[in-house]
């Protein structure tokens, strides 16, 4: 049964009818002759009406067989045969796909995955013909064109290393066909030289997108090199869980991990290390796990980081074994010393609440407190040095002296954050409030006081960073359970104004805007505690006001600079790494990796930095100024998966895929065998035969329709 690449054309068969109905309408009619000798006539008529009907179906025949044979070459028709349609040795167009990924480093026998890839890959170039066009390509950067000669593909095989780019097989076959499809050879091949891992197979999608592959590309022929090891050995470390990635100096660090073992079984030490000024590592614990085939055991450790700045350190496997990339991960958090907030209120009394929630009784005696809060009243506000606090909140305002706010606006140009969090002190009328506020300030003038019913905070996007600890539990929290009892109603906003949270009516609860450097947040209802009638119950001392105090917490992040603060990525993301506002602005900043070092720019705000280039695991270190400049770091680590020796199903991939369309080999003799049965039906398209067929058809049409219409001459 042929295959057809454009079979929609087959409907042009129908046009047959096209000759049928001319046949019928342009028969000869006998012409009527006065002839005396009419029985010379009658014995000619039966000869002439065999004759006559022969040359009519004749013509017919032609006509419609052309018009059939140009429909059916038309959709391509493509077939598996042998003979005189076969390649033989003619040169073909091959793509050699080389998986370069880290897993490619297992070592069986002293030879890497990738080393007996690359063995099985010189075997296969040179079985193939002599002028084959040749394109070697690997999981770490796509290519366009074949290679110069097969001399060029022999070095570039010897030279392939592994490399910790995430390009999947189905890029790479993707590669490789846009490559293919720019040969005029008749003949196709891929060989994809790969170990077989489940993490490329397992998946239903991944199934679904080799089929759509396989099905768009009938005329290539797929080849699947398996170099893997049947019953790995390996011992790994999953990801790395830090609690918290920024801490305070005298902070707690905690670290979670686990060890998988695969295909083996027995005792491991699991030991953190941090590093010192001069980059050595310095043990800070070890554990001793037992470790059970196709088991995880988790790891916990906690230790002490000391000095303020940004720490680096890794956790390993005490023994290493034959993929020694995946034990070890990197780790960086961020060491600050706490941070200062003062707190403005009318009365002592009502910043209650709001301390506690910035400065927990709990972490206060276990040292580990990020907010050193300071109250002050209003009427001591007024020439207070700001510069010495990091974030300023203003609890339940009243209306407020133009200075104190320009005093405020140039705080927070400077780089500092501010929270205002309205109340019942602005008044039943904000018209005072508003004459003096700073329009660079306040995203939005008030309008007036507004008593809501079955009012609360209803977040409907968790990017922001204030919002984004509650986005992996979003679904379950009790926003409902904390009520708000009276907002205040805003008017049109400022530029630059972005709200962050709304309430269930859709007004705006909280708005954020940025001046200068710094920060500003707007909650348009109140944190204080003490009064009579309360506006909410956000913080209010009960298991389910949880939502309230992370919250707040996270909003005093933002402000200092901290919430949403990353340092530890996967390889080939993209790190951000903020930069203070309050520093000396440098054009250029040296970045060091692994690998080496360059020098890298801010973007245009000169916020923060972006770096692109990190497919190396490990510390990478930022700097500029020298010794008194400053310093930023973040860590890089391969996603756990990458690392993954499970072999994938072969017998259920033999029952997915047919073996015909993707065989899969493990030896130069297999892979021989296999090409030698694909070449006994080798796929060949029947276009070039099927409009030769045509021309000489309509040329008998032609030739014949030239004697059979010509007219008979009068007499």
């Amino acid at each position: 049964m042929p295959l057809f690449v454009t079979p929609l054309l087959l409907a042009g068969g129908l046009l047959i009818a096209v000759p049928i109905l001319i046949h019928l309408a342009m028969r000869q009619r006998p012409q009527q002759l006065e002839f005396p000798a009419l029985r010379f006539l009658q014995a000619r008529s039966t000869a002439n009406r065999h004759r006559l009907k022969l040359r009519h179906l004749l013509l017919l025949v032609l006509r419609c067989l052309a018009l059939l044979l140009l429909a059916i070459a038309l959709a391509r028709p493509i077939f598996l045969s042998a003979g005189i349609f076969t390649g033989g040795n003619a040169p073909v167009a091959a793509a050699l796909a080389f998986d370069t990924r880290p897993r490619m480093s297992y070592r069986h026998q002293n030879k890497t995955r990738l080393d007996a890839a690359k063995e099985m890959g010189l075997e296969v170039v040179g079985q193939l013909p002599k002028g084959s066009e040749l394109v070697i390509l690997d999981t770490a950067s796509p290519r366009n064109r074949f290679d110069v000669d097969r001399g060029s593909a022999v070095e570039k095989i010897k030279q392939l290393t592994t490399t910790a780019h995430t390009e999947t097989l189905i890029d790479m076959v993707d590669n490789a066909v846009d490559v293919l499809r720019e040969s005029n050879q008749q003949r196709k091949e891929m060989y994809l030289f790969t170990d077989m891992s489940a993490v490329d197979w397992d998946s239903q999608s991944m199934i679904s997108a080799w089929q759509r592959r396989l099905a768009d590309h009938p005329n290539i022929n797929f080849y699947l090199i398996d170099v893997g090891v049947q019953k790995p050995q390996n011992f790994s470390l999953a990801d790395l869980k830090l609690s918290p990635e920024v801490l305070t100096e005298t902070g707690l660090l905690r670290i979670t991990t686990e060890v998988h073992a695969t295909g083996t079984s027995g005792k491991q030490a699991v030991e953190l290390y941090l590093l010192d000024e001069q980059g050595n590592g310095q043990k800070r614990g070890e554990q001793i796990v037992d470790g059970r085939d196709r088991q995880a055991t988790q790891v916990d450790f906690q230790t002490r980081v000391g000095n303020s700045g940004t720490l680096h350190g890794y956790v390993r496997l005490a023994r290493s074994d034959d993929l020694p990339i995946d034990n070890i991960r990197y780790f960086s958090v961020e060491v600050q010393v706490p941070h200062n907030v003062l707190i403005a209120t009318a009365d002592p009394a009502h910043s209650h609440l709001l301390a506690t929630a910035l400065s927990p009784p709990t972490l206060r005696q276990q040292e580990e407190i990020r907010y050193n809060v300071q109250i002050s009243s209003y009427e001591t506000l007024t020439g207070k040095k700001f510069s010495s606090f990091d974030t300023i909140w203003l609890l339940d305002p009243p209306p407020l002296a133009a200075t104190l706010w320009q005093d405020l606006t140039t705080y927070v140009d400077e780089g500092g954050g501010l929270a205002i969090a309205l109340g019942g002190n602005v008044g039943l009328s904000p018209e005072r409030f508003n004459a003096t506020a700073s329009p660079d300030l306040l995203p939005a003038k008030l309008v007036r006081q507004w008593r809501g019913l079955d009012l609360y905070l209803a977040p409907d996007q968790f990017e922001h960073p204030v919002l984004q600890r509650f986005k992996s539990r979003q679904d379950s929290i009790p926003w409902q359970q904390n009520p708000i009892f009276r907002i205040w109603q805003l008017g049109p906003f400022s530029k630059g104004t972005r709200t962050l949270l709304n309430y269930s009516d859709g007004r705006p609860a909280l708005l954020a805007r940025n001046l200068g450097k710094g920060r500003c947040l707007l909650l348009t209802t109140s944190l204080s505690s003490g009064t009579r009638a309360p506006w909410n119950d956000l913080l209010a001392a009960r298991e389910n006001a949880w939502p309230g105090f992370v919250l707040v917490h996270a909003m005093a992040d933002y402000l200092a600079g901290i919430a949403g603060q990353r340092l530890n990525y996967r390889t080939g993301s993209v790190a951000r790494v903020g930069l203070s506002g309050q520093e000396e602005t440098f054009d250029a900043y040296l970045l060091q990796t692994p690998t080496g070092s360059r020098r890298i720019t801010a973007d245009d705000r000169g916020l923060q930095l972006l770096i692109s280039n990190t497919e190396t695991p490990g510390h990478y270190h930022l700097g500029a100024g020298g010794a008194e400049g400053v310093q930023y770091g973040f860590s890089i680590n391969l996603p756990a998966e990458a690392t993954s020796l499970k072999r994938a199903d072969l017998d259920q991939l033999s029952k997915v895929f047919n073996p015909s369309q993707l065989p899969i080999v493990v030896t130069t003799e297999q892979l021989s065998r296999t090409r030698e049965d694909v070449e006994g039906r080798t796929r060949w398209e029947a276009y070039p035969w099927l409009i030769m067929i045509v021309s000489i058809v309509v040329a008998g049409e032609g030739l014949l329709a030239t004697f059979f219409y010509r007219k008979h001459k009068e007499t």
